[in-house]
């Protein structure tokens, strides 16, 4: 695997243009509120990420790097997630993907050299955005999901936050909200012994989004979302990044799945300062947060 290095952003301030275009769409503010917002881009024309494009991309990515299931998929598959490396060229699926009723979910396309560098020249252009929030932007990943027309992405929510950019076709990109905060824990502790995000129980909608070509949206750290695919083949492109304190609460909860595991009672992150940092300290040096989180390492059980 080809690890990317963060690049320094070295702008005094917000770009104008470029590649994501969030002049006047208030992410700043939605990012320090943790609240959707859309917002233009300018990715919708670039080579790397028509279907032809992806699909190259597909068959050059390791096989454990691809996700793949059904289109028609209930709002609610609160059980697991899809199944990882079952397709020997998965490029051909996304060439026919009018006809053969299906999602893919390519997994960290920072592997290859091309999609790390469109990946950091985003994410370089929205990192000044959030400065103001303290927005450092860290474990940056990129993911590209494919589905046939009309298909459904079951509701969830990941641990990063995330961007969102349609290529090609259009979403309905509907998000919900935690009732309680017992509701909320229930779902992260599921999150981290295994459901991949998927979440029990649908909440009430919070905001609904349309996203075409040219359009996306900012999705906040443990926000439920589900999507309903338009009548043609939609392209997307999120890519993801953790910033401190959601680095810091992950290596939390990454210790915490772990005691879970041997029957133990953890505390709730945030509950104890010194224990807290006692949990970071233990996970960055075992590397525990690598084996054990499931969502850059390994998750995305819904294609966003």
């Amino acid at each position: 695997m080809i690890r990317v290095r963060r690049r320094k952003v070295e702008r005094p301030g917000p770009p104008g243009g470029g590649l994501v275009r969030l002049d006047g769409t208030g992410v700043g503010e939605a990012f320090g509120r943790r609240q959707p917002v859309q917002f233009g881009h300018a990715l919708a024309d670039h080579p790397l990420l028509t279907l032809g494009g992806i699909a190259e991309l597909a068959d050059a990515l390791p096989r454990d790097s691809i996700i793949y299931d059904t289109a028609d998929q209930a709002l609610l598959v609160p059980d697991g997630g899809p199944p990882r490396g079952a397709l020997d060229r998965p490029g051909d699926v996304i060439r026919n993907l009018d006809e053969n009723r299906s999602w893919l979910t390519l997994l960290n396309i920072e592997q290859h050299p091309a999609y790390a560098r469109l990946m950091n020249d985003c994410l370089d252009e929205v990192e000044p955005y959030l400065a103001a929030s303290g927005g450092d932007m860290r474990k940056r990943a990129g993911f590209v999901f494919v589905s046939s027309p009309s298909s459904t992405t079951p509701a969830h929510f990941d641990i990063e936050h995330s961007f969102i950019m349609q290529m090609h076709g259009q979403k309905r990109l509907t998000f919900g909200r935690f009732e309680t905060v017992e509701a909320e824990r229930h779902e992260v502790v599921r999150y981290w012994d295994g459901s991949h995000g998927r979440i029990e129980a649908l909440p009430p909608e919070l905001a609904s989004f349309e996203l075409t070509r040219g359009v996306g949206a900012y999705i906040p750290p443990i926000t439920p979302h589900w999507v309903r695919n338009g009548d043609a083949v939609s392209i997307s492109v999120t890519l993801t990044f953790l910033t401190p304190d959601t680095d810091r609460e992950a290596a939390v909860q990454a210790f915490n799945a772990r005691l879970r595991r041997l029957r133990l009672s953890p505390r709730w992150p945030g509950t104890s300062p010194l224990v807290d940092r006692a949990k970071v300290t233990a996970v960055r040096g075992h590397a525990l947060l690598r084996r054990v989180s499931p969502g850059r390492w390994g998750g995305k059980g819904a294609a966003s």
